[in-house]
């Protein structure tokens, strides 16, 4: 059988698979429309028919403050003095220029007509069908629990607000929140999060990766060969693409940019000789540079494995494909794809290092991939664990219960989120991202620093690292509460042992010297 013919067999799985439903968002709408922009441009707006319930709204200089979404729009415009006036409205009609709300996604039932496209007969006629209610799939979920966002105070990790073209995610101190009225499912959110905490939900991940996994095994079964996967939007007709590859095997997805490095490690996992990822001019500029980004680093990782740079790429404006100079068969991997995007991404690189073997142990990867390992300076860190207790991932563990100060590290835990190096106190910790290649190693805790127990000179009972007692000591050798060789000795105790020292010391109790209040100083 033929490419075309395996194809055919292939592309019929795949549009037959059924995605596990998902809960639905409602907006409901009474057809109110608030008209924004100059008097010229108000007018046009006698045109419409008379069936629309039309508020037209005059602005000037775009001094307009908009929030909301289809359904629930409010409008404020700044008057003479102090002056507010607000409105309140289920759609928006922006005749200016440019939008008034400077988003790449405008929310739901907002809609932009410059003067240019008033003839728009398509946005004219859905003016007209704004009453009712109207549904759409709930596209993320969000696990506060391994978040990144904020540790202590301190913001270690905002990609995903960043990275949201619809504007739909804001900061709530420690964690993130996602306005689901705003979310129009653009997947970048996901794409760019290093620890999995918001994930696409429909489809989600794991329904993605069974069916690209089964649509690939049946085309190799049908005798198809060298399978390219173009991941597309659903509104693009890959036609064109169809025509020139025979072997090309096309991927409709709600958005490409939700196509990240997860699905693009299993595709090749699965017996894909190449990935493309498929731009139009739809997708939203943020979006374009985050995948481009990803794309970056995947590619360094595959290098690594012994692949080509081309294996996986992106494509625009319906040129030719990059071509690879020759295929390297990989046995497709048969496992089911996990839900999580990590274990998703590690998976399908253990499954291609064991059937690659390629000889280094791991792959330098640029700055903005999520994985890699934090080292620590001996000399600077005092084993506090702030480190620790600020990593979100859990690849900093503290390793004291086995007797000796230690900090311990999982490098596949690491998200290079930078919290541990925000935290530390002493400067002591940098991140190099990279990935180990064997599972093991990577999954391995390993001791970053140690330190031997520091014995108290009064009862002998081990009480902080030894790094710590001395860098106190040299810290607080000239304050004038340590000025005495006894003073500067009881460093050196535990607590107990320092009290009873205080309590024993007629120049401490003579006056000298007062712990409540110097200690608090």
């Amino acid at each position: 059988m033929s490419n075309v013919e395996a194809r055919e067999q292939a592309v019929a799985l795949y549009d037959a698979f059924e995605f596990e439903p998902t809960s639905l968002l409602s907006y409901r709408s009474a057809g109110k429309l608030l008209a924004l922009g100059d008097e010229a441009a108000l007018r046009k707006c006698a045109d419409l028919p008379a069936s629309i319930d039309l508020t037209p709204i005059a602005v000037a200089d775009g001094r307009a403050s908009i929030s909301g979404y289809l359904g629930a729009f409010v409008v404020e415009i700044a008057g003479p003095g102090d002056e507010q006036h607000r409105y309140q409205g289920d759609a928006i009609l922006d005749l200016g220029e440019a939008p008034l709300l400077a988003r790449e996604l405008l929310p739901p039932g907002y809609f932009h007509l410059p003067p240019a496209a008033w003839n728009d007969t398509q946005a004219l006629a859905e003016l007209g069908e704004l009453r009712g209610e109207f549904q759409k799939p709930g596209y993320f979920d969000y696990d506060a629990a391994i978040c990144a966002h904020s540790v202590n105070g301190k913001i270690a990790c905002r990609q995903c607000l960043d990275a949201c073209p619809a504007e739909a995610i804001k900061s709530l101190g420690d964690i993130i929140e996602v306005d689901p009225y705003l979310c129009q499912g653009g997947g970048s959110c996901t794409t760019v999060c290093p620890s999995g905490a918001i994930r696409y939900l429909y489809p989600n991940l794991r329904d993605n990766g069974l069916r690209l996994r089964d649509t690939l095994a049946c085309y190799t079964e049908q005798g198809g060969e060298a399978a390219i996967v173009l991941f597309h939007a659903q509104d693009f007709s890959p036609l064109p693409y169809l025509q020139a590859y025979e072997n090309l095997l096309p991927v409709a997805v709600e958005e490409v940019a939700s196509a990240g490095t997860d699905l693009c490690l299993s595709a090749l996992a699965y017996g894909a000789a190449q990935v493309v990822l498929y731009l139009d001019g739809q997708v939203p500029v943020s979006s374009v540079a985050n995948l481009e980004r990803q794309v970056d680093w995947v590619q360094e990782l595959i290098i690594g494995l012994g692949l080509q740079r081309e294996s996986i790429t992106i494509c625009r404006h319906e040129v030719a494909l990059a071509s690879l100079d020759s295929a390297r068969a990989i046995e497709a991997a048969e496992y089911d794809m996990p839900p999580h995007k990590r274990d998703a991404i590690l998976q399908a690189l253990d499954h291609l290092v064991a059937r690659l073997q390629p000889a280094a142990e791991w792959v330098d990867l640029p700055g903005q991939a999520p994985f890699g390992e934090a080292v620590i300076d001996a000399e600077k860190c005092t084993l506090c664990m702030a480190c620790v207790g600020a990593c979100p991932g859990r690849a900093l563990q503290d390793g004291s219960n086995r007797e000796l100060p230690e900090v311990f590290f999982i490098e596949s835990n690491c998200l290079q989120c930078g919290a541990c190096v925000q935290t530390c106190p002493e400067d002591a910790i940098g991140l190099t991202p990279r990935l180990l290649l064997q599972s093991e190693a990577r999954n391995r805790a390993r001791a970053l620093n140690r330190d031997r127990p520091f014995a108290c000179i009064s009862c002998g009972k081990p009480f902080a690292p030894t790094s710590v007692i001395h860098k106190m000591q040299e810290k607080l050798k000239d304050h004038y509460m340590f000025a005495g060789e006894r003073a500067l000795d009881r460093l050196k105790m535990c607590e107990d042992c320092r009290v009873v020292d205080i309590v024993q010391d007629p120049e401490a109790m003579g006056g000298q010297f007062n712990p409540d209040k110097d200690f608090r100083q």
